[in-house]
């Protein structure tokens, strides 16, 4: 702009002095005809611009000098490009605010690049106090970065952060100053992150062994730990964990409670809720095993369903095991498995070959394998023995004793590891009971025949040669035990008959002694004990009257009223009852007449009297009439309230002749 100005002001310059030159050359010019132009005789003067003219030149120099001040003011020095800078060229105030730019973007790495800008000029360089102070200022930015990551958790980029900070570059007071500064911050952070971590894992061994009030307790110390981010981030993070673990734990807990219970349904339950433990939580491992233990239980129940033969509800156990308990594939197995037994259960070739097929699908890893390829060995040893078990069953068809025990010979050849074994037994137990029956039903004959004869001694001594592991062992011990209660009962009849007659004439103890000769084990014992329980109670009530008259002779309330009371403990419907009823409804009266007598003397005395005059008795209703009335004599209501009194107790004004008068102050 400097040098456009000035070319400008040369160029007006020579524009001023063009008038001038060509006069005087106009001037050296002879007249070409030799005479004298009166109008080129003109002096110089008259050429020289008029007025007009330098005013139009001074407005026009006004306005082209305040447009190039303008333009001088408003055109600005370029901004520097830093990125494109090429810097061993660059001057140190180019360096310095490049720099500066830099370190206002408060990163490490920009921090630092503006140290390394500024640090390459030399000692003695005009600038180099300015940059000294400027680079321990981006120092302790540095340090504050890393005091700020430490506090986010970032405890080695803190670290690294104070190692990486140039303090060559400070002038040596400065570095005698920072150095120990930056030591002790980072062995204070170190101090401080392995006593955060130590109480962490503190935490986590409480919370490893459910000791939650200790988990709490420590958790609460973080709160105490100079870094925030242990003292805030982390406290919420284990204060939750510890809460979450708690009510993991309890959540497990109650599961493996529904489980213990055993029943389908229980065991869903419970592992729904196992399931839902996290996998970050301190209950995981924990739930994970439980979980395994549920699916186990699951599968058991199928098992006991199978045993069973219950096909339909084994396999729709087994294909409820949820996947979580990692026992899904067995289960699985244990679907093709069963379906093979249900095969067996009906043994034939046919079906115990389509068995042995079903169970060689179980896969060699599969823990059912074993069990698989032992079912496979049984159905395989089966198909042999099916036709062993068709001779037996063509042998024991006649029924005859010989091949009765032929047959039984033959079906004890089948294996106990066969699915055939157990049907083999069933049809050995059914050969063996027709065998014995066929052995013993004589014998029973003979026994019954004696004891339609009436020789029961005999009958019983025949039938008792059934020994307990026959098969008509029960039918014969019935025979006996009926044969021994008409012995029994024809024996002991006649003393039953002669202690009911003894009853009938009074003599109630002689009766239940007589009752009492009849054994306990006697048909009769049951009818004997009855009758001497109705004697025992008609010779307490006989007493017990007895008592009742006994006290009533006495004449007083006191002992009328316990005559009255011991007669009511009459049994109610004992043969004694009506005569005590009749004491009973006697003595009420009379001790109604003894409380009226005394109320002449004592009303008092009367009352209490009358009330002890029992309910069930027939005079209790006029003697509650009696007490009303005597009370109301003891306590007669007051006299009714007269106007004058009355008035008197209102406060209203009385006139001497008892009229009220009106109140004067109305």
């Amino acid at each position: 702009m400097r040098k456009k100005t000035n070319l400008s002001f040369e160029r007006s310059q020579r524009g001023s002095h063009f008038p001038t030159q060509v006069i005087e050359r106009k001037q050296q010019q002879p007249d070409q005809q030799g005479q004298t132009n009166p109008q080129r005789q003109r002096t110089w003067t008259s050429w020289l611009p008029g007025w007009q003219f330098w005013t139009l030149l001074f407005g026009v120099g006004t306005i082209g000098t305040a447009i190039t001040a303008a333009a001088l003011l408003l055109t600005l020095p370029t901004v520097p490009n830093c990125p494109r800078i090429f810097w061993p060229t660059a001057s140190a105030s180019m360096r310095l605010y490049c720099g500066q730019l830099a370190a206002d973007k408060q990163t490490v790495d920009d921090i630092l690049e503006a140290i390394d800008l500024v640090s390459e000029l030399p000692e003695d360089h005009g600038l180099r106090p300015r940059i000294n102070q400027q680079i321990e200022l981006w120092t302790q930015d540095l340090l504050d970065l890393a005091e700020t990551s430490f506090h986010e958790g970032q405890f080695l980029e803190a670290i690294d952060i104070a190692r990486r900070i140039p303090t060559q570059e400070l002038s040596p007071s400065a570095q005698a100053t920072i150095e120990p500064v930056i030591e002790q911050r980072i062995e204070e952070w170190k101090a401080i992150w392995t006593e955060a971590e130590a109480l962490y894992a503190e935490i986590e061994d409480h919370l490893e062994n459910r000791r939650w009030n200790l988990a709490f307790a420590a958790a609460t110390r973080l709160r105490s730990v100079e870094n925030q981010h242990w003292r805030v981030t982390k406290h919420e993070e284990i204060t939750q964990r510890v809460q979450q673990a708690r009510n993991d734990v309890n959540q497990l807990a109650r599961a493996k409670n529904l489980a213990s219970q055993r029943t389908l349904d229980s065991l869903l339950e419970a592992i729904n809720l196992a399931e839902q433990i996290g996998l970050d939580s301190f209950a995981y491992d924990s739930a994970q095993e439980a979980l395994q233990e549920f699916g186990r239980a699951m599968l058991d129940l199928a098992d006991a369903e199978l045993e069973a033969q219950n096909l339909t509800e084994a396999i729709g156990i087994a294909r409820r095991v949820p996947a979580s308990t990692q026992l899904k594939e067995e289960a699985d197995d244990f679907v093709i498995l069963a379906r093979g037994e249900f095969l067996a259960w009906q043994p034939s070739v046919r079906s115990l070959e389509n068995a042995i097929t079903q169970a060689q699908r179980i896969p060699l890893e599969s823990p059912l394998y074993d069990r698989a390829q032992t079912r496979i060995r049984q159905w395989q040893m089966a198909i042999d023995q099916v036709a062993v078990l068709e001779r037996a069953r063509n042998t024991a068809r006649t029924g005859s004793i010989a091949d009765l025990t032929t047959a039984i010979s033959q079906a004890e050849l089948i294996s106990d590891t066969t699915p055939l074994y157990d049907e083999a037994q069933q049809e050995i137990e059914r050969w063996r009971n027709q065998l014995q029956t066929n052995q013993d039903r004589p014998i029973l004959q003979r026994a019954e025949a004696l004891a339609r004869q009436g020789s029961y001694q005999q009958a019983i001594a025949q039938a008792q040669r059934i020994s307990p592991s026959r098969a008509l062992y029960t039918e014969a011990q019935d025979q006996v035990n009926r044969w021994q209660q008409t012995i029994s009962e024809q024996r002991d009849r006649p003393i039953l008959n002669q202690a009911e007659r003894q009853a009938n004439a009074g003599n109630l103890d002689d009766a239940i002694a007589t009752a009492r000769r009849i054994p306990s084990d006697s048909a009769l014992s049951g009818e004997a004990q009855t009758a001497i329980a109705r004697w025992n109670s008609a010779q307490r009530d006989r007493d017990l009257l007895d008592q009742a008259y006994r006290l009533a002779n006495g004449g007083s309330a006191e002992s009328l009223e316990s005559a009255i009371r011991t007669a009511n403990s009459i049994t109610r419907y004992g043969g004694q009852r009506a005569d005590a009823d009749r004491l009973i409804r006697n003595l009420g009266w009379e001790l109604l007449e003894l409380a009226e007598s005394q109320s002449w003397r004592s009303l008092q005395g009367a009352i209490a009297i009358a009330e002890r005059i029992p309910s069930y008795t027939e005079a209790h209703a006029e003697a509650q009439q009696l007490i009303r009335d005597w009370d109301a004599q003891l306590n007669p209501p007051p006299p009714p309230e007269t106007d004058l009194e009355r008035k008197f107790d209102e406060g209203i004004p009385i006139d001497w002749d008892g009229s009220a008068i009106d109140n004067p102050f109305n």
